[in-house]
């Protein structure tokens, strides 16, 4: 899906994780599988696995999710699919698209590195061999960077806002929170934190580019996004509610 035909990302909202609940887990094949069955697209987060396929979960560490104590890049992808988790492990990012089928993928990739090219190649090759639409988001920069150069058909979609860990440099979150990024990465789309709605390089950006609110999960949040983004990721939320219906 190139960046110029990216035009679901306006339309079509997205399930975080998936639609789960408390029978139902996040990033699981069951939430992509409802997801589609209601005729949403997801947003869901993908690692690295120790042997370099890129799967889905969200943490980089298993025990939330999983209750198996560990980090993603320290399994293989056979052995986290053979996890007790939801109705098959963790899937791969392969396993989640096609359950997707025709469905919209927003793919965040989670490049904790400094530098991309470790995960993002796998990344790409996925997509590729995917019919349906997708993109790809990141909070790092270098990661759209990567596909800009490398995979410019893919569309990227800048993640920002809502960054409050002081491990990361306050110069970065700042960066990040004023989107002074964008021009290096080119982004389709970009999904900002639904609390930062009214900055003003948000309102700015969305003059010439979509916006879409994460992780929209009240009606104030959907009240808030409907007013000032384009489209939400959302959680907890009846579909029928989110579409305005």
């Amino acid at each position: 899906m190139t960046s110029s035909s990216a035009g679901w990302l306006r339309e079509v909202p997205l399930a975080h994780r998936g639609l789960h609940d408390a029978e139902v887990p996040e990033n699981s094949l069951a939430a992509f599988a409802a997801a589609a069955a209601a005729g949403v697209g997801v947003e869901l987060d993908v690692h690295r696995s120790v042997d370099g396929v890129p799967v889905v979960v969200h943490d980089r560490d298993l025990e939330r999710v999983t209750g198996v104590r560990g980090l993603v890049d320290a399994w293989t992808a056979d052995d986290l699919g053979r996890l007790d988790f939801a109705d098959g492990g963790v899937p791969t990012l392969a396993q989640a698209l096609d359950v997707l089928g025709d469905a919209p993928a927003m793919v965040e990739v989670k490049n904790l590195d400094a530098r991309a090219g470790a995960l993002e190649p796998a990344v790409a090759a996925v997509l590729a061999a995917h019919r349906g639409p997708t993109c790809v988001a990141s909070f790092n920069p270098d990661t759209l960077r990567w596909f800009r150069r490398n995979a410019g058909d893919v569309a990227r979609v800048l993640t920002a806002g809502g960054i409050f860990d002081p491990r990361i440099p306050a110069v970065v979150r700042w960066s990040l929170d004023t989107l002074r990024f964008s021009r290096m990465v080119r982004p389709a789309a970009v999904s900002y934190w639904v609390g930062g709605l009214e900055h003003p390089a948000v309102q700015r950006i969305r003059r010439h580019s979509t916006v879409i609110a994460w992780t929209v999960a009240s009606t104030d949040d959907l009240a808030r996004a409907r007013r000032l983004a384009d489209n939400v990721i959302f959680e907890g939320l009846d579909v029928a509610q989110v579409r305005g219906g």
